[in-house]
């Protein structure tokens, strides 16, 4: 992996700050970078395009952390990771993970795993695992399954599973199943489950209120007395 116009002669009597330093692991190896470019030794260049932002493409596998905030934008890389950065973007990657961000956008990706973010944006990805966040709008994704979210709006969706959700907008999906949420509206679904929900109002969908499982009771141990008369019957 090699340094291309790291510019080091123009900023070598200022301080980095670690609001402008991302820390970045390419192909495993780990490296700082607050201006300038990385080749990476398999393909594909991480830029920093201005303070505190940095670009990633074509990339096989790439963690960026750090950046004070930053904000953090991947292009056809394959395992494509943000950490600890202000917002981050995928487009095309294979897999795109990101864990406390305030905003994400996640475009026809193969595989989406975010946790602790903000806002989502999901469109046209095959599998997207998304858990604890503000509002998440999905469009076009084959499978969602969704938790612990106070907005959660999907369009056009095959397969979604929503679970611990606020309040939960479907529009045109195939297969919904939702539980344990609050306000469920939409319309023209093909079907609708909902386990312990506040309300449920789908138009133009065939919605399938289930009851919560209960746990089985335990079973009641055999009572003294028909122990005695069993003995006494020997």
């Amino acid at each position: 992996m090699a340094l291309v116009d790291p510019k080091a002669g123009e900023s070598s009597s200022s301080t980095v700050t670690a609001h402008h330093l991302f820390v970045v692991v390419i192909d495993g190896v780990e490296t700082s970078i607050h201006e300038g470019s990385l080749q990476a030794s398999l393909g594909g260049t991480v830029t920093i395009t201005s303070a505190g932002n940095l670009s990633a493409s074509g990339v096989r596998s790439v963690v960026v952390r750090g950046g004070g905030g930053g904000s953090v934008s991947f292009t056809l890389c394959g395992d494509a990771v943000a950490d600890g950065v202000d917002s981050a973007s995928f487009v095309r990657c294979g897999a795109a993970r990101a864990e406390g961000a305030r905003a994400v956008s996640v475009t026809r990706c193969r595989a989406a795993d975010l946790e602790q973010a903000g806002r989502v944006s999901l469109e046209r990805c095959r599998e997207a695992r998304v858990r604890g966040g503000g509002a998440l709008r999905a469009a076009r994704c084959r499978r969602a399954d969704v938790e612990s979210f106070g907005e959660v709006h999907l369009a056009r969706c095959k397969g979604a599973r929503v679970d611990w959700c606020g309040s939960v907008e479907v529009e045109m999906c195939r297969a919904v199943d939702v539980s344990r949420c609050g306000a469920v509206t939409g319309g023209r679904c093909r079907v609708v489950s909902a386990v312990g929900c506040g309300s449920v109002e789908v138009a133009h969908a065939v919605v399938n209120i289930l009851e919560e499982e209960q746990p089985q009771a335990a079973q009641h141990p055999v009572s003294p007395s028909h122990s005695s008369r069993s003995s006494d019957s020997e």
